[in-house]
């Protein structure tokens, strides 16, 4: 670990306090030219790293306020808060890692069914062709037969592989597209928007206090709040390509956050489209039941906040990366403005 007073792992160095700030801290009994200065200025900036989510930089300002009540500036006191400043950094690539070992093994489950079924194919394919064969009848009637056992064979496999592919781009909780899918998709969809100088938006939707839920629900029922989230999302985006022919792309992004992107929409419809979002999940009545279905609470509300952006036509290289950034940004600005809200990013 840097032991550099200025610098901690996987941040960049803070700038020097203002007079204001400096008098603050004095205050409030920081030791003058010492690492813990520079530890307290990185949490009080944490809102201008953009390599950071939301929910990163609320856990990190929290822990910052800890160190300034609790007073306690000793060595261990220390080494504990950058071990916790660690653990809030690697969290979403650990849950990312998770989340990919958990779809990898839903699929080598699947992959080991598909195998034990062909085999049972195949089996079946060297009976019939043997007894064909052992029958002695017309040669092209007994080539018939072998033929369609083939064809049979060769259809079961072809389905098996479209099933695999859906798969691998379905997120297994929600029944959704997965950030695979939606990557894939993304990339696709900036090449053709450009190419035909149509709008593409993106907004970027997340349950708000999600971990205060999980806690109090427990996380069964916090994955039942992902399906509802999840469930209201594709129901929209098939209710809207059915009466308007519009092409909306539903994927679940990681954790408690929603990705969805709008082909030849521009941010203002974008906008009008998420607070029908919002609403949606606002007004859904969630009801909790127990794993034999009988109900144990009703008229729970979840919402969300929601961040949109929209792909810029006047900035060279402004692809996918910046419009992900930008509907980041302004989903922040949602968060920190007091939550289940739509906000548009302004560009700078």
């Amino acid at each position: 670990m840097n032991k550099d007073p200025g610098q901690f792992k996987g941040v960049p160095p803070p700038e020097a306090c203002s007079d204001s700030v400096c008098a603050m801290l004095d205050r409030v009994g920081v030791p003058r030219d010492s690492k813990w200065r520079g530890l307290i200025l990185y949490m009080r900036s944490i809102k201008n790293y953009d390599f950071l989510d939301n929910e990163q930089k609320e856990q990190l300002q929290a822990l910052g306020m800890e160190v300034l009540k609790a007073r306690d500036f000793s060595e261990a006191k220390f080494q504990e808060i950058i071990k916790a400043n660690e653990r809030i950094l690697s969290a979403p690539w650990n849950l990312a890692l998770t989340r990919t070992l958990q779809e990898t093994a839903s699929l080598v489950q699947e992959f080991q069914g598909t195998l034990l079924k062909h085999k049972g194919g195949v089996q079946k394919l060297e009976k019939v062709t043997i007894e064909a064969v052992e029958s002695g009848g017309d040669v092209e009637r007994m080539l018939g037969t072998i033929r369609r056992g083939f064809k049979e064979m060769a259809t079961l496999i072809e389905e098996d592989a479209e099933k695999m592919v859906a798969m691998s781009l379905t997120d297994s909780l929600t029944g959704i597209h997965n950030r695979r899918a939606f990557d894939t998709h993304i990339e696709k969809a900036v090449v053709r928007a450009e190419a035909e100088q149509r709008p593409l938006a993106l907004f970027m939707c997340d349950i708000d206090h999600f971990k205060n839920f999980n806690d109090q629900h427990g996380h069964r029922i916090g994955d039942q709040a992902l399906v509802v989230v999840g469930s209201i999302l594709k129901g929209f985006a098939e209710e809207m390509k059915q009466l308007e022919d519009r092409d909306i792309f539903p994927a679940r992004y990681g954790g408690e956050e929603f990705a969805v992107t709008l082909f030849n929409i521009g941010k203002e419809e974008a906008e009008e489209l998420a607070e029908i979002i919002r609403r949606k999940i606002e007004r859904y009545n969630f009801v909790i039941r127990d794993p034999d279905g009988q109900i144990l609470a009703s008229g729970i509300k979840i919402n969300v906040s929601i961040g949109v952006a929209e792909l810029l036509v006047d900035c060279p290289g402004c692809g996918v990366a910046h419009l992900v950034d930008a509907a980041d940004k302004a989903l922040y600005l949602a968060k920190s403005s007091g939550r289940n809200q739509v906000r548009v990013y302004v560009r700078p």
